[in-house]
């Protein structure tokens, strides 16, 4: 039998104390190799982890390869570790960089931070937007930025169903220099809201169902992009 660690990408059982591989031994109580309890050192690799996958394309711009992918741990790595014009992975650096740690031009994960962030948390300096989008201009369940639209928004100018900024507009609280809520705004503060509108948007009232389709549209697109990856880097 081979032993765990020899096997980068296997998916077998293993012993956790000495990694040896423990496929087919249904009738065994013990490890073979040192002797231990299986119930007690059984690893199971495809609960606990995904199968590594790698692929660098030969093709390269200023020294960095055009695709990198790399998802799930292999050798001595915990995560891949993608690096490329077009990075995808586990975490990943690029000018499009896709992952659960994401940082690029345009960057895309749970966590993204990039000059375009779109994530659970997106950090942009020119555009955040996500769960949490913190940016020049935010959008989000949360938003913080110069200029921010989501349920609770705070920036120079906030939009939102709680909003605070210099210019607030609220659907239930805005506070700020100048404040518009339905049915009542600060002197020249409609004024300014109507300068400004380009930039925030309309009400997030009726705003609301637009965000979460396009959300909802992003959110197909990139799934449907990344299980054709998976099966392309899958045939290789």
């Amino acid at each position: 039998m081979q032993r765990a660690e020899d096997i980068d990408d296997s998916n077998e059982p293993y012993c956790s104390n000495c990694k040896y591989q423990l496929t087919g031994l249904t009738e065994s109580s013990k490890c073979p190799e040192c002797g231990l309890p299986i119930v007690e050192v059984l690893v199971r690799p495809s609960w606990r982890r995904k199968k590594a996958k790698r692929y660098r394309s030969e093709t390269t711009i200023f020294g960095l390869p055009f695709v990198d992918v790399a998802t799930g741990p292999k050798a001595n790595e915990t995560v891949g570790r993608a690096k490329g014009i077009i990075a995808i992975g586990d975490t990943a650096q690029g000018v499009l960089a896709i992952g659960g740690m994401a940082r690029g031009v345009i960057a895309i994960g749970f966590v993204a931070i990039g000059v375009v962030g779109f994530g659970a948390f997106g950090i942009g300096l020119i555009v955040g937007l996500g769960g949490l989008g913190i940016g020049g201009v935010a959008a989000g369940s949360g938003a913080v930025g110069i200029a921010a639209q989501g349920a609770g928004a705070v920036g120079v100018i906030a939009n939102g169903v709680g909003a605070y900024g210099y210019l607030a507009r609220g659907e239930e609280v805005a506070v700020g220099r100048y404040t518009v809520t339905p049915g009542r705004s600060s002197p020249g503060a409609d004024q300014l809201v109507a300068k400004w509108t380009w930039l925030i948007g309309p009400r997030i009232g009726s705003s609301r169902l637009a965000l979460w389709a396009v959300a909802a549209a992003t959110v197909v697109i990139l799934l449907t992009a990344l299980v054709i990856l998976e099966g392309y880097v899958s045939s290789r």
